[in-house]
């Protein structure tokens, strides 16, 4: 089945299939390394915000936005193991995992944006492609899925420990998750087949923080930008409502902690044809 599909996709105008919506990917780094889990949205508009009335302040007023280039998002928060290949390269340190086990499989947490920033400046050279945070409307976007409900899979919560939808506390997780990250992919995917964008950590953006809405919502701060950033998401010690899509929150760029992390945006220039000649097909 794998060779049948790889046998399609040859037919297929590259530059088509780069941009192909949900196709899954990962970029080759070095020395047979490859970079994180990658999912190529589809673009198109929605409402960013608070449309239903039932969130903050800094919420509103909801605005119409267009996502229209295409772009690939991390399938998964970035983890420990993500994070191993870039310390082992450049020296960093490790950040403090807290001791909890099977830590590589976890989204590595203790990161500042700038810490953040800096990886993905790494990755961006060892692939040879531009990677960088999203933006606030881009995660939203990626969050939402289609979506214009209060939480991406609908208005309720209407989770249980049989099924929970996501991590937080209060989501019906299993106890022995109460103090910690879960594994990433352990919960459902959301309908562009992006996981934990509700709970486990809330992710950086690439936005600089401001109240209300100004008409700039795309717009990414400066890397010597030392106002605060919005961060988006929930975390596994959050409350439900801390999981709705529209949810903002501040952190100064500076901060570490563990309950947050961050998740990678890949661009995808409709310009240039060469540039998924060497990805990895899934």
């Amino acid at each position: 089945m794998r060779v049948l599909l790889l046998a399609l996709t040859l037919l297929l105008p590259l530059p088509a299939l780069a941009n192909e919506a949900g196709r899954v990917f990962r970029d080759p780094l070095h020395n047979g390394q490859q970079g994180p889990e990658l999912v190529v949205l589809p673009t198109g508009r929605f409402l960013l915000g608070d449309s239903l009335g039932r969130g903050n302040d800094n919420e509103r007023p909801p605005r119409p936005v267009e996502i229209s280039q295409p772009i690939a998002m991390g399938r998964f928060e970035v983890t420990f193991a993500d994070w191993q290949l870039y310390a082992d390269a450049t020296g960093k340190a490790m950040p403090d995992n807290e001791g909890w086990a099977m830590s590589a499989q976890r989204p590595v947490i203790h990161v500042s944006y700038f810490a953040a920033q800096g990886y993905c400046q790494w990755l961006s050279k060892v692939s040879g492609q531009t990677y960088r945070l999203p933006s606030e409307a881009e995660w939203e976007y990626a969050a939402r899925a289609g979506s214009q409900s209060y939480y991406w899979w609908g208005e309720q919560l209407d989770s249980s420990e049989e099924q929970p939808r996501a991590h937080c506390r209060g989501c019906g997780t299993p106890r022995s998750l109460e103090y910690k990250t879960s594994l990433v992919g352990q919960f459902a995917a959301n309908a562009f087949g992006l996981y934990d964008t509700a709970g486990n950590v809330w992710e950086w953006t690439a936005s600089a923080f401001v109240a209300p809405y100004d008409g700039h919502e795309q717009r990414r701060a400066g890397l010597l930008d030392n106002s605060p950033r919005a961060i988006r998401g929930g975390g596994w010690n959050s409350g439900p409502v801390y999981l709705r899509s529209s949810l903002r929150d501040l952190k100064q760029p500076h901060i570490k902690d563990y309950a947050l992390g961050f998740r990678v945006l890949r661009e995808l220039p409709q310009s240039d044809p060469d540039q998924d000649r060497h990805a990895s097909l899934e």
